[in-house]
């Protein structure tokens, strides 16, 4: 990645849209799109194409005060296909007139450009890849969390603490033979230690991972016809999301709905599936009994958790036929209807639709079953990936080590003091860019399309 070319690239998401954006980045920008006063800006403007013109919106951004740090050009032009293949024809041309390198951007790179130039440091730019292929509430709120720096303000408030110990430990060690220079006690340094220790441990105590955001259970509620299943879908969701009726056959498709189940470490937000009932010894299943039972065995397969439903009077049915060989998913056995059992030695969760017993029993047992993890990003709690939760583990370890020596009996060397707070800095500086392998950043703008 050369960052003194200038790159092109289409901005806007894929598929037909009545505009496309075009954005340019680059020392040769304002040149290539004929820009001759550079104010920062959006206007109308025009651009020609043989003898026609036609009509554009153009935003220029002189650097370092943009985005990436470059002088950007964007062109909101009319989105056909062929008009767009014409004017990034005419840019190309427009480039090789001047003997200027113009080439396609490759992915990511205007946000690495945006890190490369200091307009952002890492973690924001792993914020804004979040954002993009962000699906879900939680998961937008996360990516927001990190591209508005929360998490780098936080490393880097604990980094310049850890570079005031280290040099008040190493000033021990230069400058012994000097009056005014008074290096850190021993218990002093203890005492800030701990006190970095307390941090980094409660933000990952209270910390949940954007790949565990990205994880929804899915939950099917799967049993004969007319065995409650509909009315208990109902129930668990506090609202009428499906018809309920004596007559069995009643539900004919798959609906589906989020529900979130709250527990003392947060809530964890499932894919509620009901299903329509079937009969697995039905002799002459006709055509559209065999369409259900296709599309409930689609369900069943792609399940996390399944609720088997049975009616009073009534044996669990047999899904064998219905799973894979060697499928590992869970089963809960729920009893549906429990208030017209009179006597009921069904053995299963209980659970009643009119009187309501049993519901807050089901919803504690589908969060046991599934792990009891939330994976949902809470006021409390504070989203970062792996990566992250790795370098605030190992920096939390290494101080964890040197705690350990500087409050043992006998003290240790104090080189080997500042060279653990060295040891932990440059852990953290994985974390916000300063000491970042290229592997790193590889992998970080890997994940990017091409225009972003």
């Amino acid at each position: 990645m050369n960052v003194a070319d200038t790159i092109i690239a289409i901005g806007s998401p894929p598929g037909r849209s009545q505009r496309t954006l075009l954005r340019l980045a680059g020392p040769d920008a304002f040149r290539v799109c004929r820009i001759d006063r550079p104010i920062r800006g959006l206007r109308s403007s025009t651009f020609t194409l043989a003898d026609h013109s036609l009509p554009v919106l153009c935003f220029v951004a002189p650097g370092p005060a943009s985005y990436t740090g470059d002088d950007v050009v964007e062109l909101l032009v009319p989105g056909g296909g062929p008009i767009v293949e014409r004017i990034r024809s005419e840019l190309d041309d427009q480039a090789d007139r001047l003997g200027v390198p113009l080439r396609q951007a490759s992915p990511g790179e205007y946000t690495a450009r945006a890190y490369l130039n200091g307009r952002i440091d890492l973690l924001q730019a792993e914020g804004i890849s979040e954002t993009i292929r962000a699906e879900t509430d939680s998961q937008l709120r996360a990516a927001h969390g990190l591209s508005g720096g929360g998490l780098g303000d936080f490393a880097r408030e604990i980094a310049a603490e850890i570079i005031r110990l280290a040099g008040l430990v190493e000033a021990g060690i230069d400058f012994t033979d000097q009056e005014d220079v008074v290096a850190i006690p021993l218990d002093e340094l203890i005492i800030s230690i701990r006190s970095l220790l307390d941090s980094l441990r409660g933000r990952l105590d209270r910390s949940i991972t954007i790949e565990r955001l990205d994880s929804v259970p899915v939950v099917t509620l799967v049993g004969r016809p007319n065995a409650g299943k509909s009315s208990l879908f109902n129930a668990l969701l506090g609202l009428e999301r499906t018809v309920v009726a004596d007559v069995a056959g009643t539900t004919r498709d798959v609906l589906a709905e989020p529900l979130q189940i709250d527990g003392e470490d947060g809530a964890l937000e499932i894919l509620l599936l009901d299903g329509a009932g079937f009969d697995p010894v039905n002799p002459n299943p006709g055509h559209l009994e065999l369409a259900m039972e296709r599309r409930i065995g689609e369900a069943l397969r792609r399940s996390d958790l399944l609720l088997r439903c049975t009616a009073p009077n009534e044996e669990p049915i047999d899904l064998g036929p219905f799973l894979d060989e060697g499928s590992d998913v869970r089963i809960l056995d729920v009893l549906t209807k429990c208030d017209l059992a009179v006597a009921d030695d069904r053995r299963g969760i209980r659970t009643s639709t009119t009187s309501s017993p049993g519901l807050g029993s089901l919803t504690g047992s589908i969060r046991d079953a599934l792990g009891g993890t939330t994976n949902v990003l809470g006021d409390d709690r504070f989203a970062m990936n792996q990566r992250h939760q790795s370098v605030l583990r190992r920096c939390a370890e290494t101080l964890e080590e040197l705690l350990s020596l500087a409050d043992g009996e006998d003290a240790p060397p104090v080189e080997f003091l500042a060279a653990l707070l060295r040891q932990a800095l440059d852990e953290l500086g994985m974390l916000i860019g300063r000491v970042t392998p290229d592997d790193v950043l590889d992998q970080v703008f890997a994940n990017f399309c091409v225009g972003k």
